[in-house]
């Protein structure tokens, strides 16, 4: 994360598909290092 924004390679992306309609969400991220 820089500036609250995730640092994601160049082929990388993170995408969130809805196939049910829009609704109201809430949606939980977790974010793990490597050691």
């Amino acid at each position: 994360m820089q500036s609250g924004r995730p640092l994601l390679g160049h082929w990388q992306a993170i995408f969130f598909c809805e196939f049910d309609g829009p609704r109201e969400r809430e949606v939980f991220i977790r974010v793990s290092a490597d050691s």
